[in-house]
């Protein structure tokens, strides 16, 4: 980027002071973890007992699936359900994404689709629902909403990606 002073940058800066700034550069680490490898690397973390330990046989359990751009979201997912149904629980999966495809349930849907998520690639329900529920704490002047899918998890979400 070339950098003129006294454009038009400038001029509408003109009088307002910026303060000084400089480039940096961060690098992250090489490793790369194969697709291949994903399924035993979840498997292994999730079975840590401060997780399996809360996982039960016959529990609903919600996971979460986004759009930004997660390398192999699609075999993380379905290890996380298959950990879940290893152990006897219902995993179904929950598009996590806010606005993306318009905020519309089935446009999320179809997003969650092109990362080859599905109800059939994942064997298990994907469900979708832009209706939402005020939560509402006694005490406490926030509030909240969440969604209104008749999804009833009786464990915490174990987010995807």
């Amino acid at each position: 980027m070339k950098i003129v002073k006294g454009g038009n940058v400038s001029r509408l800066l003109e009088g307002i002071e910026i303060p000084k700034m400089f480039h940096a550069k961060q690098t992250f680490p090489g490793g790369k973890i194969r697709p291949e490898e994903i399924p035993a690397m979840v498997y292994k973390e999730l079975s840590k007992p401060e997780i399996a330990g809360t996982v039960k046989p016959g529990m609903s359990i919600a996971i979460t699936a986004g759009s930004r751009g997660v390398a192999n979201v699609d075999v993380i997912t379905k290890a996380i359900v298959d950990f879940c149904r290893e152990r006897g629980a219902q995993p179904f999966i929950v598009p996590a994404m806010g606005s993306h495809g318009g905020a519309r349930a089935e446009s999320q849907k179809e997003l969650l689709a092109g990362y080859n998520i599905t109800e059939n690639s994942m064997g298990c329900p994907v469900k979708s629902s832009m209706e939402t529920v005020l939560l509402a704490i006694p005490g406490m002047e926030n509030r909240f909403t969440r969604t209104k899918t008749p999804m009833k998890p009786t464990a915490s979400s174990f987010p995807a990606a």
